[in-house]
């Protein structure tokens, strides 16, 4: 195994780092090395082009700014914005970049982020001066490096399958066996008309605000640890989560007041059956990470913080 600054290196991109440049610098080259994904991103963003047409150019800048991939063809011009993590690039941005469509008959200013298509269609601008704008999930991207992936053969399926193992690492959607567990508190403090333990308990979700500040997660967790009384209560599996514009979209009984801003909505598999685990020594109200198994072996949540980090050391 190879290792760069003692991080493991499983592909030829991870070389790069795996920062929102080195991100976009890896769809680019491998663009530009497989026709068959560039003709399949293409037709998925509608761009209409023969492939042996289309150049393909990262990190264009110019006085108004720079861009992170363009696409471009006699007649037609994509330029991406890609962010990595869940935010979209704001309309002051796009418009930045508005001038790069002169002289061509079609363009297309195109989102890529780990945002759903849903939360993007409620963020973004439908056109930024009668340029278009449209969104692309990262999942969506690797979706299409998967199947194109089957198209293709020798060197052109090499690049995409180091595309694809890298992107499950680069990209905010945490691979499934990921075994971190984020630890939270749980009131009985009403809110919509009902507590954050109901939610849990008979809801069956939980949520947060969206965007990654004060200590919430960047990376949507696969697992869920809630605590209260003194003791962890119940531990799940993330089936699936959403980021919605305000919870009140999703529980009418939740006012505006209540609910400030997009939130992440998480909905929880079946209880994990876990033995009696105190969370004396661990902050009142702090949120903490942990690994599944020491969660599940250690005799207090503060126990497995610590034997978490000394295992990840």
């Amino acid at each position: 195994m190879l290792s760069k600054y003692g991080a493991e290196t499983a592909t030829v991109f991870d070389l790069l780092g795996r920062n929102e440049v080195d991100l976009t610098a890896a769809l680019g080259w491998t663009l530009a090395q497989s026709p068959v994904l560039l003709d399949a991103l293409s037709r998925h963003l509608g761009f209409d082009v023969a492939v042996d047409e289309v150049a393909v150019a990262l990190e264009v800048a110019d006085a108004d700014g720079r861009t992170d991939v363009e696409l471009t063809a006699s007649t037609t011009k994509v330029v991406i914005e890609a962010k990595q993590g869940w935010l979209v690039p704001g309309e002051e941005q796009l418009t930045k970049y508005r001038g790069r469509f002169d002289g061509f008959e079609h363009g297309l200013l195109v989102s890529m982020s780990d945002s759903s298509e849903r939360w993007a269609r409620d963020q973004l601008p439908a056109a930024v001066d009668g340029m278009p704008v449209r969104h692309v999930a990262w999942d969506t991207v690797r979706a299409t490096v998967q199947a194109s992936r089957g198209e293709t053969r020798g060197r052109e399926r090499l690049w995409l399958e180091e595309l694809e193992r890298y992107m499950g690492r680069a990209t905010s959607t945490v691979r499934y066996d990921d075994q971190w567990v984020f630890c939270v508190v749980v009131s009985d403090t009403l809110f919509g008309g009902i507590t954050f333990q109901d939610y849990v308990l008979r809801e069956r979700v939980y949520f947060h605000p969206f965007g990654g500040n004060n200590t919430w997660p960047k990376v949507a967790p696969n697992f869920l640890c809630f605590r209260w009384g003194g003791q962890v209560r119940q531990v799940n599996r993330v089936k699936r989560f959403e980021v919605v514009p305000q919870l009140s979209d999703r529980w009418p009984a939740v006012t505006r007041e209540e609910s400030d801003g997009p939130h992440i909505v998480y909905d929880l598999g079946p209880d994990i059956p876990i033995p009696a685990i105190s969370t004396k020594g661990t902050y009142a109200t702090g949120r903490v990470w942990c690994l599944l198994d020491q969660l599940l072996v250690q005799s207090t949540l503060a126990d497995a913080v610590r034997a978490s980090k000394e295992l990840g050391a």
